[in-house]
């Protein structure tokens, strides 16, 4: 152990420069894990936190809620179906509101409050009970709107009245309003009173069913219609498996560039100590005490650089949080500083076996003394 630590001391700059590439690499990781998880929450909150066990969804829509249409009279049939006992129609649509003076856009999301439609958790404040209240939900993007503040859309004021965490629908502020009024802003932007249809139905099913096994119930019984699970619902989002598998493409390299850093770094300061190392392997010196050294190196170089990359990344979020709306979780920070670590001692595999691989003989041969 002591040897270790002198090594270090003596060649300073150079454990240095790697533990600084290290923290670099790690805060790459975790900034690019918080603002793609900021992102993707934004694009599947509202599915994810809804209280709706099952979503239906017009045939052709190819499970976008975006593109759904479906006829009022289906709620009634989907209402009388089996294991339902709860049903609730959903309506989205992308509106300006005005709230203190600003324009900003607004996912307007309209259904029954007390229904499957609503989130399922409210964090401050209570749900809609009337017409003209609002629950608000925005993504970290977004500046909050906070409850008593009133937004207009279309010639309705909503006054908010409750909060919801990540329950946003495509990135943008979203209001959850009783369906009537989503069908009155509707209606004022046609500018004639035009039926509004739903775009889902929000369904509860009965304790003790299977939501898989009811959505595929719906499906098959009923004609036009495409019923999944939240969780299916939530996969099947456009755009969200792209952004995953590309962000897990660039971790992955990121995870392999510090391998490869890490191995390549211990692998020449072997060499470059080989003699020293005879000559420890010559007087008695055992595998555990030539391999202890450079293992602990390892631990203290990417330790410490992990460190340094969460403590910097933090700081990062903290002062870009207007511009990111991103924050630092621990369970990613934690689970992230393991991996690095867990990659750096497999990296040191190849110190470790060039360590293994010196024969105490070669003290006697030319360049061992």
């Amino acid at each position: 152990m002591f040897v270790a630590f002198k090594e270090i001391r003596r060649a300073f700059g150079r454990f240095s420069l790697l533990t600084m590439a290290v923290a670099l690499l790690v805060i790459l990781l975790l900034f690019f894990q918080a603002v793609a998880g900021t992102l993707t929450r934004g694009l599947t909150g509202g599915l994810e936190s809804t209280s709706a066990d099952v979503l239906v969804y017009d045939e052709q829509a190819r499970r976008n809620p975006a593109t759904s249409i479906l006829a009022p009279s289906l709620e009634a049939e989907v209402a009388a179906a089996p294991d339902v006992i709860a049903t609730s129609p959903i309506g989205l649509s992308v509106f300006t509101g005005m709230t203190e003076g600003v324009e900003i856009d607004v996912q307007l999301v309209g259904g029954d409050p007390s229904g499957p439609s609503a989130p399922a958790e409210v964090a401050d404040g209570r749900l809609p009970t009337a017409r003209g209240e609002a629950l608000f939900s925005g993504s970290s993007f977004d500046d909050p709107i906070e409850i008593g503040q009133r937004v207009a859309v279309e010639g309705l004021v909503f006054e908010v009245v409750g909060n919801a965490d990540d329950a946003a629908f495509n990135v943008l502020p979203t209001l959850y309003v009783p369906f009537e009024d989503y069908s009155a802003a509707s209606q004022a932007r046609a500018g004639v009173p035009i039926d509004v249809p739903p775009s889902l139905i929000g369904v509860e099913v009965a304790d003790g069913a299977d939501p898989v096994a009811v959505a595929r119930s719906l499906t098959q019984s009923m004609d036009g219609i495409e019923a999944l699970d939240r969780s299916a619902a939530v996969d099947a989002l456009p755009g969200v498996s792209q952004i995953t598998r590309s962000f897990a493409i660039l971790y992955l390299l990121l995870y392999i560039v510090v391998a490869i850093v890490t191995g390549v770094f211990f692998l020449i300061l072997t060499v470059q100590k080989e003699d020293a190392l005879v000559l420890l392997r010559a007087v008695g010196a055992g595998s555990r005490d030539v391999i202890g050294p450079v293992l602990i190196q390892v631990l203290v170089v990417v330790g410490l650089g992990a460190l340094v990359g969460s403590g910097v990344t933090a700081a990062l979020l903290a002062l870009t949080r207007d511009i990111f709306g991103a924050a630092l979780s621990l369970t990613t920070t934690a689970t992230t500083v393991g991996l690095i670590v867990v990659l750096g001692l497999l990296a040191s595999v190849g110190a470790v076996r060039r360590v293994l691989a010196i024969d105490p003989v070669e003290a006697t041969t030319t360049g061992g003394i």
